[in-house]
């Protein structure tokens, strides 16, 4: 019998009205999914706001840089004359100086439609992460066109390798999407952010614990993003969503983690994401024996939430997003 008909012999709308969700549940349950995800319990609630995790507002200090001009600046790096370099959702790539945008070159196409949605990323490029090598050249990755050697100056791209290829050496596998890394001063080992399970490892390069991992953070207080390390040594974690209950229900993201199946039937864009999440900017400092030393807030997303990356230059800190449409700057971190 057709739902309208359906519809029609039941007494109430809103018995209509469940007809219809639990039908188009059902409908949207029996499609295949794309991914196979992997279940995950938390140990546990996030740690309690309190010590080095106490709410403050000091983020809240910051300023907005290029707001309308970059969208989603992700990652930065930086040259010895100051230049600061990132990259944006719609696929391009600058060169800051001075609180003054150069354009640096496209990674794909330069469409209209470029940053606009992420059906045109796989034509505009996405470059999510860059850093400088000893001749002064950007190494980009990007995620749909593969490892890219850059001219700064110039826009040059150069192709250093791409998923066609499939010459990769797998130094870690069995990892829950690592998002960021970072050496440390002495590039004996390296920390590692699995962002889905809000967990940071560290992998030993050196020495007797030589190819080993260890935890180096569990259970956070949020999941992180990028790791980059400071100028005395500490690494700066930025937080891209926090695990702080809400008014009604736990966070979003815990509740799906222990059911792949839910996961698989939880299908939607991800701007709606935005809706179900807290725009709660926040910051994490960690020692290089992985204590947690210093942490900044804030808690109304005033000055930026979801940050993606924490980069400090010349006493600035850069704090990345991965979709809001400006760059927010610290000018100091006290």
């Amino acid at each position: 019998m057709p739902l309208i008909s359906v519809c029609f012999l039941l007494r109430t709308v809103q018995q209509c009205v469940w007809v219809l969700v639990l039908a188009v549940a059902v409908g949207v349950y029996f499609i295949p999914s794309p991914i196979d995800p992997e279940p995950f319990i938390f140990e546990g609630p996030p740690p309690a706001l309190e010590g080095p995790l106490a709410v403050n507002t000091r983020l809240q200090r910051g300023r907005r840089l290029f707001a309308g001009q970059l969208k989603g600046p992700e990652s930065f790096t930086a040259d010895q004359n100051g230049n600061v370099y990132t990259g944006t959702v719609d696929g391009k790539l600058w060169r800051i100086n001075n609180e003054t945008l150069t354009f640096i070159t496209q990674m794909g196409q330069n469409l209209p439609e470029c940053g606009t949605s992420t059906d045109y990323e796989p034509v505009c490029g996405r470059p999510h992460g860059l850093r400088l090598d000893r001749h002064g050249q950007l190494i980009v990755a990007d995620s749909y066109f593969g490892l890219f050697k850059v001219d700064p100056w110039t826009g040059q791209k150069t192709l250093l390798h791409s998923s066609k290829e499939g010459f990769v050496r797998t130094l870690l596998d069995s990892l829950y999407m690592p998002n960021g890394f970072a050496f440390s001063a002495d590039e004996d080992f390296l920390v590692l952010a699995e962002t889905s399970i809000g967990h940071i490892s560290r992998f030993w390069l050196k020495g007797h614990k030589a190819g080993t991992k260890e935890t180096a953070m569990n259970n956070m207080v949020g999941y992180p993003d990028n790791i980059r390390i400071s100028d005395h040594g500490t690494f700066l974690v930025g937080i891209n969503t926090v695990r702080f209950r809400g008014r009604l229900l736990p966070p979003f993201l815990d509740l799906l983690a222990p059911y792949p199946a839910l996961k698989c039937f939880v299908v939607i864009p991800l701007g709606w994401y935005d809706a179900l999440l807290p725009s709660y900017g926040l910051v994490l400092e960690l020692g290089p024996d992985r204590q947690l030393l210093d942490s900044l807030h804030d808690p109304t997303g005033t000055l930026t939430w979801a940050i993606s990356d924490v980069f400090q230059q010349r006493g600035i800190y850069y704090l990345g997003n991965t979709d809001l449409p400006f760059l927010a700057v610290l000018d100091q971190w006290s």
